[in-house]
């Protein structure tokens, strides 16, 4: 690929299991690619690092090496102390969703956004990159649906099950300090949500916990909101339930939109004709990943705009935010 003359170093900032599938994936399709890894030294050795020229414990050090990109793939409470100073520097950055834990200073995120106009930075909401995803936007772009009415937007798995080989008492997503709960791991239906409809307005949030799971956050959320048109919309999250299951429901007055995100298939069924239309994505989960990277390298190349920019994973983290405000609300 011709990016490789442009993006040769890429920094891989934190290796702990959606670090390892990134490194994974430039190693796999990029393999020119020089590639460190910043850890911070107080985890124990991964067979990863044995995948990569260089592995740094100081942001400092791993600055200095110059590199044409970095991601990061730290928990969410330290993705901005990481991200800064690489933007400072003019180093295109991927950030895994969610883009932090909504704790961090505004005047901190204002800075990212202002560098963000001059340095590439990509936000890692993976359903962007779904070719179901651009079919679903087409039809309601196109109003093959008519006046939107409703849509509900549902993400249930079993939280054990996530990372075989791993606790999962001891995981990012169960620990409330490092950004964990079913509201900010499970924010892509968030963002899928304000991408496909447009910006969400919240009704209501409520937020639980089973008693399923040993864990001190959340692992069920049910939000409840609407968009500047009037669509009414659910979204309901957790990580406490099997068999897994992920699909979204949009319906409107002419018709409606059935997405099976696990399966990888839409159908479209038109009210007066009963008609159906059905799409099979032509690629795998997994296969997300590879477009995502690649649309980054292209990004971090300056040949493309992000799919989803700070502001945008922003608005998502405002969304739960709130959600967590109304909750406590109603508790009260």
């Amino acid at each position: 690929m011709d990016l490789l003359t442009e993006v040769r170093k890429v920094l891989i900032c934190g290796l702990g299991s959606i670090g390892k599938r990134h490194l994974q994936i430039l190693r796999q399709y990029w393999k020119d690619i020089d590639l460190a890894i910043l850890r911070s030294g107080h985890g124990g050795y991964v067979y990863e690092s044995e995948l990569v020229e260089h592995v740094f414990t100081s942001l400092g050090d791993a600055v200095q090496w110059n590199p044409d990109a970095a991601i990061i793939a730290t928990p969410a409470s330290k993705h901005l102390s990481v991200a800064l100073p690489l933007a400072r520097h003019g180093v295109p950055l991927f950030i895994e969703k969610p883009v932090g834990d909504g704790t961090e200073p505004q005047h901190y995120w204002q800075e990212l956004v202002r560098l963000s106009v001059s340095v590439p930075i990509e936000v890692g909401y993976t359903l962007r990159h779904d070719p179901c995803t651009e079919y679903v936007k087409s039809h309601i772009r196109d109003r093959l649906i008519g006046t939107l009415l409703e849509a509900d937007f549902y993400c249930g798995s079993w939280l054990p099950d996530w990372r075989p080989g791993v606790d999962y008492r001891v995981c990012v997503s169960a620990n409330r300090a490092l950004g964990g709960g079913v509201l900010l791991e499970l924010s892509h239906e968030l963002d899928l949500a304000q991408y496909l409809l447009g910006s969400l307005k919240l009704l209501s949030a409520h937020l639980h916990q089973s008693g399923l799971l040993q864990i001190d956050v959340e692992d069920l959320a049910h939000l409840l909101a609407y968009t500047e048109d009037h669509c009414l919309i659910s979204i309901r999250l957790n990580f406490c339930t099997q068999p897994a299951a992920r699909h979204v429901c949009i319906r409107g007055s002419d018709g409606e939109i059935r997405w099976d995100i696990i399966d990888g298939k839409v159908q479209v069924v038109h009210t007066a004709t009963r008609d159906v239309k059905y799409f099979q994505s032509p690629i795998s989960s997994d296969e997300r990943y590879r477009l995502q990277m690649d649309r980054f390298l292209s990004c971090a190349a300056r040949k493309t705009q992000p799919v989803c920019s700070v502001l945008e994973g922003l608005s998502v983290l405002n969304i739960a935010n709130q959600a967590r405000d109304l909750n406590s609300q109603f508790e009260v």
